[in-house]
């Protein structure tokens, strides 16, 4: 099987994709540089000269995968390649950027970076998400956050919630999102939730609106199983992740929360600092003393 230095994925809803990379793809052509491309990107686009594999196969064909999108296309490009393990670079052509922080104007650069080895590689954790009912292979996968929420009802959800087997707390609330460190400046931010350094194994549990003030987030190890038996009283609540709906279990019908056994690999370039990204993207203050 013939491996390509880099595979693409792109998010096809966006116009500033078909602005940015039919260019960008004749410049690694004419640059020499292998890639393949996502066959619906290909399709979408009428490029038919280059060689393209179906997303879910662009990580067996390839040593990096390209993430053209914003946050929002990383994480799918996460979920899609993270079980091979294959890093990602990330390109922002969408607003906050906190995981695609490749602007398009550095893109050359960075593919260039790459082929010279001036990167690092950082390890995200992750988490799997399944009903009780499920076999333990049969988990929905995510990078930033599972969130267990009352969807369309109009009354707060009670969630009996397990670490390892020992009981924490029956929560009263909107819901109840568990995330990663990488996901700790998501969902889980915005409900008061901490800030994680992202290379930490370990989980955030934050209740969203909880009835009482005095629950309040906890942070646990990664290799904690959370358990969480939800009660609503239409019946019904939903569990999604990363954003995305995966699961509506029957009310009292527990779901299983615990680390993947894989993580994300993400490009990293030599120049970066964690804490400047914070101050960039959440606008602290930028003064010293």
């Amino acid at each position: 099987m013939t491996t390509f230095k880099f595979g693409i994925i792109a998010n096809t809803g966006k116009e500033s994709v078909k602005d940015v990379l039919p260019g960008f793809l004749r410049w690694l052509d004419s640059e020499g540089i292998s890639f393949i491309l996502a066959s619906d990107f290909s399709k979408l686009m009428d490029i038919t000269k280059w060689k393209s594999a179906p997303p879910l196969e662009i990580a067996d064909h390839c040593e990096f995968v390209l993430s053209f999108g914003g946050d929002g296309t990383f994480l799918q490009t996460a979920r899609v390649v993270a079980p091979r393990e294959t890093p990602i670079i990330g390109i922002n052509l969408g607003g906050f950027g906190y995981l695609a922080e490749v602007a398009p104007e550095q893109m050359k650069t960075a593919v260039k970076q790459v082929l010279k080895g001036e990167y690092s590689l950082e390890e995200r954790m992750m988490l799997g998400v399944r009903h009780e009912k499920a076999a333990p292979e049969d988990q929905c996968y995510c990078l930033n956050d599972v969130v267990i929420d009352r969807g369309s009802v109009t009354r707060t959800i009670k969630l009996e919630t397990c670490i390892s087997g020992r009981y924490l707390n029956t929560f009263h609330a909107d819901g109840l999102i568990i995330s990663t460190p990488t996901g700790s400046t998501g969902y889980s931010l915005s409900t008061g939730g901490p800030i994680l350094e992202p290379n930490l194994d370990s989980m955030v549990v934050c209740p969203i609106c909880p009835h009482m003030l005095a629950n309040r987030p906890l942070v646990v190890a990664g290799d904690k199983i959370i358990e969480v038996k939800t009660f609503s009283h239409e019946g019904a609540y939903q569990v999604s992740v990363d954003g995305r709906s995966v699961l509506k279990p029957s009310s009292c019908e527990k779901v299983i929360i615990q680390k993947a056994p894989f993580v994300t690999r993400l490009v990293v370039f030599l120049d970066r600092d964690f804490y400047a990204v914070l101050r960039n993207k959440l606008h602290w203050r930028d003064q010293m003393m």
